[in-house]
């Protein structure tokens, strides 16, 4: 019981990084195109936003190589 509610918690954790990692992809993308040569638009992230996509980067890793079961 405790280990299939876990298992679950870790799936809903491993779709929220997957939405985390889409967000900061879209919005890079979004910065990358509408710059021009005359008008840069730099991509500014904060730290802890940041921090959270590393977090999310590496939790997304760690499951393709290892998986989501304890």
């Amino acid at each position: 019981m405790i280990l299939a509610t876990l298992n679950r918690i870790l799936i809903i954790i491993f779709f929220m990084s997957i939405l985390t990692t889409i967000r900061h992809g879209y919005y890079f993308i979004n910065a990358l195109l509408t710059s021009t040569e005359e008008e840069p638009v730099k991509y500014k992230v904060s730290n802890q936003s940041l921090i959270m996509l590393c977090v999310a980067i590496s939790y997304i890793l760690t499951v393709l190589f290892t998986g989501i079961t304890l």
